[in-house]
């Protein structure tokens, strides 16, 4: 979900139904997309435009103002990403996303195989796409720290959160910064 301070709506898609919402500050609900193809996590770019994560066609899309949407990434190194996941927008106007492989399978997918062999973090900007990281088994969940120097990644099949340093040139290291442990079942 993404929250919108001007308009003052909430944008939240639900994946296995394909359809992404909006619910106003008000409490009126109303369909946004129909079908969003099977649309995961979403930001807003810093011209106020809705960037979203789609799972069926492996690509991070642009709503511009007249409702188009403009692809943004779907390849990397001339091969289809896996499902961009989760989307996250810098001050500068810089794009992270995640890439892993659940929206290649149901409920949050079309079933399909891989044309990269890993998962990966991407970053979109000055560069082009640049590919920050494929050690990551289930890249998820993601957002930068409020000074932007550290991007935070939720990697759920190894059930931890790892802090990346960004630099110019990707990422200079990265470290567990927290564990999911304990009873009971939930994964970050």
């Amino acid at each position: 979900p993404v929250w919108h301070p001007v308009e003052r709506s909430l944008v939240f898609s639900d994946i296995p139904a394909a359809r992404m919402s909006r619910l106003s500050a008000g409490g009126a609900l109303s369909v946004l997309r129909d079908p969003s193809r099977m649309a995961n996590g979403n930001a807003y770019d810093r011209q106020g435009r809705l960037l979203t994560c789609e799972h069926a066609t492996s690509r991070l899309v642009r709503q511009e103002a007249d409702g188009s949407l403009v692809t943004l990434a779907d390849r990397f190194r001339g091969r289809e990403l896996n499902s961009p996941n989760d989307v996250v927008v810098a001050g500068d106007g810089t794009i992270y996303f995640t890439d892993p492989a659940y929206g290649r399978a149901v409920p949050y997918g079309v079933p399909r195989s891989r044309e990269l062999p890993f998962c990966g973090v991407y970053r979109l900007g000055a560069h082009g796409l640049e590919l920050l990281t494929d050690d990551v088994e289930g890249p998820n969940g993601l957002c930068l720290s409020l000074d932007e120097r550290h991007l935070f990644v939720a990697d759920t099949e190894r059930m931890h959160i790892r802090r990346f340093a960004l630099t110019e040139s990707g990422v200079a290291g990265s470290a567990v910064w927290a564990r999911l442990t304990g009873p009971g079942t939930g994964e970050p």
